[in-house]
């Protein structure tokens, strides 16, 4: 199962994913601490099992600490933006929004690598061009990923702020689409999408 929550300034989207046989769950790009999170996790009983960034962006790590130290679960995100999240919290205030810093993160996740959730397992994709370490979590039995700021519906994310490249995007977008057509996209902002609709949709596919 999959619960999507839209937080903070910039509307971006933190998600619980819950294994239905074990209820443990990850939460995968924390912007904040929300209640309505808290009360999703307490009300159904389930058992965080890690946190996970998909990139270093303010708007997806705001929430790190405080989930971090709640749940004493590990903090993950992508090796080559370990030390983007180092500056995360600097880097907001420039856009006037107050964060703690983010823990320093307990692993660094390369193309290939396994997250197990319960029953369920999530392959790590590297996907470079947002950001330098920016990565998508691929759960093939339930048809799930989670895309961060790689792809969202019908766009792409940005290349032009520091650690981006549009070849390395595209790049990136091109091993999405090797992916089933019929595989749900959850991105770190806006709707969900499927990659089939995207592949045949989306104004950046060549």
């Amino acid at each position: 199962m999959v619960k999507r929550f839209i937080v903070g300034g910039l509307l971006t989207n933190c998600y619980v994913y819950v294994d239905d046989e074990t209820k443990e769950a990850i939460i995968v790009d924390p912007s904040e601490n929300d209640s309505s999170i808290d009360s999703f996790i307490d009300s159904n009983g389930l058992s965080v099992v890690a946190i996970i960034n998909t990139h270093c962006h303010f708007d997806h790590v705001g929430g790190n600490a405080y989930y971090k130290e709640k749940y004493g679960v590990l903090l993950s995100i992508g090796y080559y933006d370990v030390d983007c999240l180092k500056r995360a919290h600097l880097e907001a205030r420039i856009f006037g929004v107050y964060i703690k810093e983010s823990p320093k993160p307990d692993c660094a996740l390369d193309d290939g690598d396994v997250i197990n959730v319960g029953s369920s397992k999530f392959s790590v994709i590297h996907t470079p061009g947002h950001t330098l370490g920016s990565i998508c979590l691929y759960e093939p039995k339930g048809k799930i990923l989670f895309s961060g700021d790689t792809l969202f519906f019908e766009s792409v994310g940005r290349w032009d702020l520091p650690g981006g490249d549009y070849a390395a995007l595209m790049s990136s977008l091109k091993r999405l689409f090797e992916l089933p057509d019929d595989v749900i996209v959850y991105p770190g902002h806006g709707d969900p999408t499927q990659i089939g609709h995207e592949k045949k949709h989306n104004p950046f596919v060549k």
